[in-house]
Order: structure tokens, then sequence, then C-alpha cells
């Protein structure tokens, strides 16, 4: 599998920007400053037009638990975007005692119809990773986020690895965190691993 390096973009001018320099894949967002939030049905749409392939944040509050009301806002919305050329959905709910919210996570794969789920950096709050990567591949999520950790990738080396080898090839990881154009080949042939993401990545 050769490298892909995801750009993650929350206005026109980033996609612009970004565009020129060929990244593999982009994640739009809104709102990075609080970690990111769904991005705008027309943003989307501007950024389909680019023919570069495109995940989307799937998410309506600043941290990564729901309710009730909030669950089935984002079923809502989730639903909406299906109707676009999204490839795919960057969300993850845990519950107060940070492992993986099942119940939630069940119902946004099911409106998700098929498109590829990316469980986003809620998965470094969890503690027991290992127990979480087997849910997540038991529910049918495509790809982890991740930074290995709550200090920047680039720290986290071993625990990335350790993720690699949980993952077996079931489930994609794809690592996060102060990851850009002049760290990720370390990275890479620190933890054999093959994806990354960051806002500073593809820009040059």
């Amino acid at each position: 599998m050769p490298y892909i390096k995801e750009a993650v973009v929350e206005t026109a001018e980033e996609i612009e920007n970004v565009i020129k320099y060929n990244p593999q894949r982009i994640e739009l967002c809104s709102r990075l400053d609080i970690g990111g939030l769904t991005p705008t049905w027309e943003l989307t749409n501007f950024c389909l037009t680019k023919g570069v392939e495109t995940v989307i944040m799937m998410r309506n509050r600043p941290d990564f638990y729901t309710t009730w009301l909030s669950t089935c806002k984002l079923i809502r919305t989730i639903k909406k975007f299906n109707r676009t050329n999204v490839k795919g959905y960057v969300m993850g709910i845990i519950t107060i005692d940070n492992t993986v919210d099942l119940k939630a996570m069940k119902k946004l794969m099911k409106a998700a119809q098929g498109k590829d789920v990316i469980f986003h950096m809620a998965f470094d709050q969890i503690k027991n990773q290992k127990k979480a990567i087997d849910q997540l591949v038991s529910l049918g999520v495509k790809r982890v986020l991740t930074k290995g950790g709550s200090d920047k990738a680039v720290n986290n080396i071993e625990q990335l690895k350790k993720l690699k080898e949980q993952a077996d090839g079931r489930i994609e990881i794809i690592v996060g965190g102060g990851v850009n154009d002049d760290n990720w080949t370390m990275i890479a042939q620190a933890t054999g691993l093959e994806q990354f993401h960051g806002r500073k990545l593809a820009c040059k």
C-alpha cells in the first residue's frame, strides 16, 4: 500500500491551496479550533468538485460524548450527507467511562449506509485501546485516527507500533497529532504505518 497523506481543511481557501500539492485524501471540517465539527453542506459540495477523495467530520458538539438528542441530530445529518459523494465520515462516540459507546456507534454505523467510517481522536481518551480496536473492527469501522496517546504522534512511536500490531490488518490506522510534511516520513519508518493526517500535511 502506498503512503497516504490526508490534508485537513476547513475553508474554501485551504481547499484550493492543498489541491495544488495533490493530497491523496482530504478531511473537511468546520471549527478546527475546537477539534472539528461537521462542515457546511455548501463547503462540502465545493470540496467535492475538486475530484479528491473526501471524508468529512461528523460531530455536533465539542466533546466526544453524546445524548439521545445529539445522536438523533447526527443521524439526520449523516442521512443528508449520504446524498453526496463523500467517501466517508470521521466520527466517534465514547462513554463517560472512556470506552467505545457501542450503542451510539451502532446507530451511526447503520445511518452511514456503507460509507467509510473513521473513528476519530476520541480514541486517544480510551484506556483499553486493544479492546477498543477489537470493538471497532466488529462494528465495521474502516480506520482509526490516533496520535497514540495524549502527546504528539512523534512522541508516541511505541504505542503506535502496538496499535498497528493489534489492528493486524483488520482495521487501518491513520496517524495524526502534530504530523506534518517534515516528520511524517520519520514516523512511517519508525512505526511501519502508512497513512498520515494533519493540517500542515500535503502543503508543500
